[in-house]
């Protein structure tokens, strides 16, 4: 039986005993009965088939900082993963020197120092997530709850994992021993005199002791504080890695870890701030074991159930290397394990880094041994073989390396672990690996015989027992260790900052995937770690871009974010209508009930299944509304900003050229009624009434109120006989008065134009039915419709970034004053950025969503627009404004390079290129707020949100067919979908994920 127990006085630290049964070779019996004392535990089955091994690992200490194991003083780290995917050589260089960098600070003594390189994979808490995300949410549905615990279970259901990359490095010893490891020079070592180890205090203890196998020990205080100081000036000297302390929480979970094998770990803190008295312990693992030839047999039991659960548990040493390794991104062996290899591979390097003046020594003596050989054959008439003579070769070379450079060097063994829930699974995970690792790395593995034991202690954080397995040290330049690349991964998504003590962000909806790792992501998250306010979803019409963004819509509305869509295919007011109102929205007359806004009242047949979501929805058909809706002094802030603003939309309505030719009566009669405007607020103020009262009482200018004054001064002029003015006003009026009875452009004219009423609700989406977007993306090749159509498209913009009102509530789920978070949606963007006006538009929406808490979501066809708008941000010394980017296929390679540098790669990166041409449906490239890129695959996980979000005409009716459950604990996931209706009823169509 193994047990790991934590003893807690004066100073807390760690005790662990353990009990391994070994199997006879002839006969297997079970090893160490389940017993909570270790000194009464019994092996079952017979004697003569099994011995049992008694020992004691020597955890004396630990806290966040530092851990005591036997006279060994330890420190580790936390490495963050960076995903390289896109890196380009330059970058992957970098990337591969970093640790070397790092670790040569470590080797500048006269000592050697040990060090243990692990990564392991810990299995996301999925279900701690999901209640994070809950508490930060302002105001979520039930539904939104449980969609959200609905996908922890999913996460865990498909076993998600995280990697984690562990660096421990050994300070010292506690008894300063001659000939040892350590950061400092011997002499130097924090040491404290003989009576550090205080002993048994009286008959009581002296049982106790007996009864637990530990004696209670007292840790001088000002040794410990010294030897922290000793693990700072570490962490300080190893900062280029970016790596968090290892905590004393983490270092529990390190030790358990291999004893689980691919077991779930328990994730039950054992290290609360109580505090402990003479001999008393908390139980930090309690499992039993086998020791076989080939395998360890690890065995849990269930606390409650008493059920065991076994794992099974073989380590392979690599045993030869390629004579000569070029670095290469496919073939570094630490990446290639993790990201190549179907099943999850711990790896366990042990190494010592030897300083120079040692490792020249070694060196030169090992190049002296083989001379002599080479020189003893060739005495006795022998040829020396090619093998001897390329090994004399590379001794010279690292000899004359080591005299080049002058730098430390390392002596390592790697090892691979591999768990599995039987032994043929294991069997067959071993035999993939060796194969896989010979043909792609030209790597042997080897595992040896009657050390797996002994090679599971050598995982466990501390000193490592001593291995008959020499002969696989491999003496190397510190830089080889960079070279497997040991820290890349695939973790994207949010990563909440911290910054002066503060957490700053949150982990938000489970997206998708990019590898192995799930791919969270909320929409303000960038905003509240001082990022831009924007997110753009780019991509050709089919690839998925839609799919995407209707799922986000549909998360963050629910979440308690208030959202506000500007629709012009009614992509989201079709995901409203299907989760209001389920199969109706099959029927042919539902349409044109959604056209005339009956749905949901007496006057129409179609009644809301789900009540509670209708509810807080609205849709809002602009085309179908009342003239002067987008009048420019409606949309507007003020005065001021509704004056400019109408400049703009004149500009766009009647094209660059003919507005040049009637700028002028233009800008006088704006001029007029404006003044009127003014003279009306003074005469206001003057009769009693506050600024902001006149403000309120006295009507706004209107743009009808302009052209009138267009049109009555051509009066004038032709009253009056003045032709100069006649040929200068003639032109203007008929422009103007025509403008205002042509489509889109009617709806910024009205005598008296009443605004939209203020967004209240979750959600309200925009709609411009048969809004038919511009078919080029620039603007000097619009025809008149089209310059209508995207003139009045961003003024809906506008209008939307103004009811996206600052104003602070207070929220119902904590009673506190804030800022209620906000998103603005635009689908088919390009048509607003398209034009610099319109590009100035998002630039202020999204300057101000940063400070406001309101997220801009630019969903388009096009990305050099957007590209510009971060371009001028740069430039001009501002941070970037969209702080995440998911791209989706390309059509073309002109089309890609225009997407890369909003990825934030150079617009001739050809892995980019190549990667966003050839992209597969719902599949994309991200770039996280961290400015990390890599491949995403976006997951629905649930069948109602692929129906819900499908905009495809062929087919969403059959997706749409069946009800969505009222409640998201009765939703589907994918996984179980008995068959798709889209499939059945089109089998040749794709149905992975909706397109658009």
């Amino acid at each position: 039986m193994f047990m790991l127990i934590l003893l807690g006085g004066a100073a807390a630290f760690f005790v662990v005993a353990m009990i391994m049964a070994a199997s006879s070779s002839k006969k297997n019996g079970q090893g160490g009965g389940r017993n909570s004392s270790a000194a009464r535990s019994k092996p079952s089955g017979s004697s003569a088939a099994t011995r049992r091994e008694d020992l004691r690992l020597p955890y004396r200490y630990a806290d966040d900082m530092i851990f005591v194991h036997g006279d060994s003083v330890w420190t580790g780290m936390v490495l963050p993963n960076a995903i390289d995917e896109y890196l380009n050589a330059g970058e992957l260089q970098a990337m591969a020197e970093g640790p070397a960098r790092g670790l040569l600070n470590l080797a500048r003594g006269d000592r050697n120092v040990e060090c243990h390189y692990r990564k392991v994979y810990q299995p996301i808490t999925a279900l701690t997530w999901a209640e994070d995300l809950n508490a930060v949410a302002w105001e979520p549905t039930e539904n939104y709850k449980a969609y959200n615990l609905r996908k922890a279970e999913y996460q865990e259901r498909i076993g998600a994992k995280r990697e984690r990359n562990i660096l421990l490095v050994k300070l010292g010893s506690l008894k300063r021993t001659n000939g040892g490891s350590g950061v400092v020079a011997q002499d130097d070592e924090p040491y404290d005199e003989p009576g550090l180890l205080q002993g048994v205090r009286g008959a009581a203890d002296q049982a106790a002791a007996t009864a637990t196998g530990v004696t209670d020990e007292y840790l001088s205080p000002h040794v410990l504080a010294e030897w922290t100081q000793v693990a700072v000036e570490v962490h300080e000297s190893l900062e280029g890695l970016k790596g968090t302390p290892l905590s004393r929480e983490e270092l529990v979970w390190l030790i358990r870890k291999p004893l689980h094998g691919d077991l779930p770990v328990p994730p039950e803190p054992v290290l609360g701030s109580r505090a402990w008295g003479p001999n008393q312990f908390d139980l930090v693992v309690d499992f039993s074991g086998e020791n076989r030839k080939t395998h360890i047999v690890l065995n849990q039991y269930d606390e409650v159930t008493g059920e065991q659960q076994t794992s099974y548990t073989t380590t392979l040493v690599a045993a030869n290397w390629p004579a000569e390794t070029r670095f290469r991104q496919s073939t570094a062996w630490a990446r290639y394990a993790a990201q190549h290899v179907d099943f999850p591979v711990e790896i366990d390097m042990r190494f010592t880094l030897i300083p120079y003046l040692k490792f020249k020594d070694r060196a030169d003596k090992i190049r002296g041994n083989l001379v002599d050989e080479m020189n003893d054959m060739a005495n006795s008439g022998r040829s020396p073989d090619t093998k001897l003579a390329t090994q004399v070769t590379r001794a010279q070379e690292l000899v004359d390396d080591i005299d080049e450079h002058k730098m430390p060097g390392m002596e390592a063994q790697i090892r691979f672990t591999i768990s599995a829930h039987d032994v043929k699974e294991l069997e067959r995970r071993r035999r993939v690996l060796e194969m896989q690792f010979k043909q792609d790395l030209k790597v042997t593995l080897l595992r040896p015989t009657r050390q797996q034991w002994r090679l599971l202690q050598a995982q466990l954080p501390g000193d490592a027992p001593k291995l008959p397995i020499a002969p696989y040290l491999r003496l190397q330049e510190v830089e080889q260790l960079g070279a497997g690349l040991p820290t890349a991964g695939t973790e994207l998504g949010d990563n909440p900052e911290h910054r002066s003590g503060k957490r700053l962000g949150w982990v938000g909806n489970l997206v998708g995937w990019a590898g192995k790792m799930p791919v969270h992501y909320s929409l303000h998250v960038g905003p509240a770690r001082n990022d831009g306010g924007g997110l753009a979803i780019v991509g050709a019409s089919g690839g998925g871009k839609s799919s995407l963004a209707l799922q986000k819509f549909y998360e963050e509305s629910e979440s308690g974010v208030r959202c506000l869509v500007i629709d012009p295919k009614t992509d989201f007011a079709q995901l409203c209508y299907y989760l209001g109102f389920g199969a109706q929205v099959n029927d042919p007359a539902f349409a044109g009930d959604a056209e005339a806004g009956l749905l949901g009242t007496p006057a129409s047949k179609f009644q809301p299944v789900n009540p509670e979501f209708w509810a807080e929805t609205e849709v809002v058909d602009l085309l179908k509304g009342q003239a002067g809706v987008l009048d420019p002094w409606v949309i507007a802030r003020d005065v001021p900003a509704g004056r400019l603003l109408a400049e703009t939309m004149l500009r766009g309505f009647l094209g660059d050229e003919d507005y040049q030719r009637v700028r002028l009566p233009v800008i006088e009669g704006m001029a007029t009624v404006i003044g009127r405007y003014n003279s009306a607020i003074r005469q206001a103020v003057e009769q009693g009434l506050t600024a902001r009262d006149a403000e309120v009482a006295v009507p706004r200018p209107t743009l009808w109120q302009v052209v009138d004054e267009v049109v009555a001064a051509y009066d004038q002029a032709m009253a009056s006989g003045d032709r100069e003015a006649i040929k200068d006003l003639k032109l203007a009026q008929m422009l103007l008065t025509e403008l205002r009875t042509l489509p889109y452009a009617r709806l910024s004219f009205a005598e008296r134009p009443q605004p939209l009423s203020s967004m209240r609700k979750r959600r309200t989406v925009i709609t411009l039915r048969g809004f038919q977007s511009p078919a080029a993306s620039d603007p000097r090749s619009w025809n008149p419709a089209e310059r209508l159509a995207a003139t009045a498209l961003m003024a809906v913009v506008e209008l939307g970034s103004q009811m996206l009102d600052v104003g602070y509530e207070k929220n119902p789920v904590t009673g506190e004053i804030g800022l209620r978070p906000k998103a603005l949606f635009v689908d088919e963007a390009y048509v607003v950025t398209a034009t610099e006006s319109g590009r100035d538009l998002m630039r202020r929406a999204l300057k101000q969503g940063r400070s406001y808490l309101a997220v801009t979501v630019l969903i388009t066809q096009q990305a050099i627009d957007l590209v510009q708008i971060e371009d001028s941000e740069a430039r001009s010394g501002g941070a970037n404004q969209i702080h995440t980017v998911f791209a989706f296929k390309q059509k073309s390679a002109q089309e890609a390079s225009l997407v890369a540098p909003l990825l934030g790669r150079p617009e001739n990166d050809p892995k980019v290129i190549a990667a966003l041409q050839d992209l597969r449906t719902g599949v994309c490239l991200q770039r996280d707020a961290d400015k990390r890129v890599g491949t995403v695959a976006v997951d629905l996980v649930f069948k109602e949100i692929l129906a819900a979000t499908d905009t495809n005409g062929t087919t969403r009716p059959a997706r749409q067919g069946v009800n969505p459950p009222l409640s998201v604990w009765d939703w589907t996931f994918l996984q179980e979908a008995e068959e798709d209706p889209a499939q059945s009823a089109t089998p040749a169509q794709e149905t992975a994920t909706a397109t658009a």
